[in-house]
């Protein structure tokens, strides 16, 4: 995620620091870039109508996605609240330590009036060489851009939710609202048909080479073809209805059908959610934008108290850049069935946010989980994710059922959870963060 920051600066031309700002807005860009970060800039300092005009002429026809404000000195206020009727973008008010230039009073003044107005803003407060106001605005900036991009997204939903799974059920009319995602509700037929289509030779000669990305294979041919032609299937209705991520009800009927599919679309930026959950394919999407590396779909399994570790897992559907190590993978029927191809591994290490989506119009939350991937076996046939916590995993258990959270978790590597907490800021919706 690469967000675009619009830059401005504000002051009061009768104000000690008035003549500074520019030079205090030179500093913050060349902050910002060297922080990695794409902006445009409106060079004047706003401090009247006709400065107010001309940023509002170098801005609003460009694509940027948060309008970060220096504010060098106190200053009127509505001059900002003037240039936000050109450009409708979250905003970020910086305010700079000093004694008399007045910006912090001023930052805190604009505050009140936004949120008066119910408007989009953030407030940081530091200098120009502080790493922690540049990683802020980071946080801020990627969840502003996430919210951009997902409202061009749509999933598919292949069948709709699995029977007697009811925590999965979902809002989709909430989830365009509260994400901007829309979702496209496709027939099992439409699955069945593409399947159909596909033909069985090509996918022989592309199962013979899939099979190399495993250490060992132990599903034979006849479902390894079978879930080839799956994979293709699936990419037949995503090219068709453009689409970045599918569920499928894949239980009981798909089962290990469309496994090793989901691994191969994950590895190409495609989010696939089991048991037909929309809701946490919403979450795969979300966790992929900001990490770029494919999530973890799981079911919380085993707490640990001793080790304060929580396992986590599902049938085996993960990508397998995901792997501990490459050799690890073993191509091997879904358990239950015993029929299919799944791609079974243990998950390699590192910081991990675990998020989950439930809920409907009035209740519709995202709870967030930030703790360590460890080493671990196959402690379960799937793709096991052993997490462990600085938390206390008795006080998370209960809470998650205290919360009424649901028992499907996407894991996604990085710690994401201030940008998912802007992110839900943004869009109003409910962050409950463990």
């Amino acid at each position: 995620m690469n967000p675009i920051i619009g830059l401005v600066s504000l002051a009061g031309q009768y104000e000690v620091g008035f003549n500074e700002t520019p030079c205090l807005f030179k500093k913050a860009a060349e902050g910002l870039e060297k922080s990695g970060f794409s902006i445009i800039k409106a060079e004047d300092v706003i401090y009247d109508g006709d400065t107010m005009k001309k940023a509002a002429n170098t801005l609003k026809h460009r694509e940027f996605d948060v309008l970060c404000v220096c504010i060098g000195t106190w200053s009127e206020d509505h001059h900002l609240l003037d240039l936000l009727e050109y450009i409708d973008k979250p905003v970020i008010l910086w305010a700079f330590p000093a004694v008399d230039t007045g910006s912090l009073c001023g930052a805190h003044q604009i505050c009140c009036v936004l949120n008066e107005l119910n408007k989009d803003y953030f407030f940081v407060y530091g200098e120009t060489d502080d790493k922690k106001i540049y990683k802020e605005i980071g946080n801020i900036a990627r969840a502003a851009a996430l919210k951009n991009k997902l409202k061009h997204v749509k999933l598919g939903s292949i069948g709709g939710r699995v029977k007697g799974m009811t925590d999965i059920a979902f809002d989709e009319l909430e989830i365009k609202d509260k994400t901007g995602i829309r979702i496209i509700n496709l027939d099992e037929n439409e699955l069945a048909e593409a399947f159909e289509s596909i033909n069985r030779d090509k996918c022989s000669v592309y199962w013979e080479d899939v099979k190399n990305k495993a250490g060992r294979v132990s599903s034979s041919d006849k479902y390894g073809i079978e879930s080839v032609r799956y994979y293709f299937a699936m990419k037949t209705l995503i090219e068709k209805y453009e689409l970045e991520g599918i569920a499928v009800k894949c239980y009981p009927k798909w089962m290990g059908k469309v496994c090793l599919g989901f691994s191969l679309l994950s590895e190409e930026g495609i989010v696939c959610g089991c048991e037909g959950d929309i809701n946490n394919t919403v979450s795969m999407k979300i966790l992929y934008e900001l990490s770029n590396i494919p999530t973890h779909n799981t079911d919380l399994l085993y707490p640990d108290y001793k080790a304060n570790t929580i396992l986590f897992s599902h049938c085996g559907s993960g990508a397998f850049s995901i792997a501990s190590n490459k050799k690890d993978i073993h191509f091997a029927p879904v358990r239950l069935a015993d029929t299919g191809v799944c791609s079974l591994f243990p998950a390699k290490a590192g910081k991990v946010t675990l998020i989950n989506i439930v809920g409907r119009r009035g209740t519709f939350k995202m709870t967030s989980v930030v703790g360590e991937a460890i080493e671990c076996g196959m402690e379960f046939p799937g793709n096991p994710l052993k997490v462990k916590f600085k938390k206390d995993v008795y006080e998370i258990n209960r809470l998650i059922a205290d919360e009424g959270v649901g028992h499907h978790w996407i894991a996604g590597y990085g710690d994401m959870e201030k940008e998912l907490e802007y992110f839900c800021k943004l869009n109003r919706i409910r962050f409950l963060k463990i």
